[in-house]
């Protein structure tokens, strides 16, 4: 079982000096987080954690309304549970002595792109003024009169939740009044995006 978990918004990428060598590292800042509740395994089946990220008040005519920009559930152990109570905020007192995490995000991708791109199709004729050089050609028979299932074609690419193992916590650093983690390497999200660092 994993020690904790932390929300981080993706910051900007750089380079740093570490032992006579340039490596590019990546910079991350902890969001305000607190646990809202715990599911138990009596009324829910399991136990686990649901974390809210920067909560909002939000004043109403029947009263006054809790919501957060962003909810994640993560499982947890009888010792989190014991350390963390409900209500209580998550803050960079869990990376205290950790020197490596797993990081969880939605990659950036590159866009609707077509079949060439994507699966390196080969294309149509380029000259005598064909227009469609770039196109993925036939997408199936005559019959059923739709495209079979499993053709190839364009659509968003690259959008997916990848999740980088081992990744190192170099150092914790104070810029614009601000504390950022710098984490060693690239990791997926666009700037301000959420992840979740994995404490092992």
């Amino acid at each position: 079982m994993n020690k904790g978990w932390l929300i981080v918004a993706k910051k900007e990428m750089t380079k740093m000096w570490i032992e006579d060598n340039f490596v590019p590292v990546t910079l991350v800042q902890v969001v305000p987080q607190e646990i809202v509740r715990y599911k138990t395994k009596e009324k829910d089946g399991y136990v686990s954690a649901v974390v809210g990220v920067e909560k909002k008040e939000l004043k109403k005519d029947k009263g006054q309304k809790i919501t957060y920009k962003k909810m994640q559930e993560y499982k947890v152990d009888d010792a989190f549970v014991s350390a963390h109570q409900a209500g209580s905020s998550l803050d960079l007192g869990l990376l205290e002595g950790v020197t490596q995490v797993d990081v969880t995000g939605t990659a950036k991708g590159k866009g609707f792109q077509g079949m060439v791109k994507i699966f390196h199709v080969k294309g149509g004729w380029a000259t005598h003024g064909h227009k469609f050089t770039r196109s993925g050609g036939s997408k199936g028979n005559r019959k059923p009169r739709r495209t079979l299932r499993g053709h190839p074609g364009a659509w968003h690419l690259w959008t997916q939740r990848v999740t980088l193992k081992n990744i190192s916590v170099i150092d914790k650093i104070t810029k614009d009044h601000e504390t950022l983690v710098v984490l060693k390497g690239s990791i997926p999200g666009a700037y301000n995006s959420l992840l979740t660092l994995t404490i092992k």
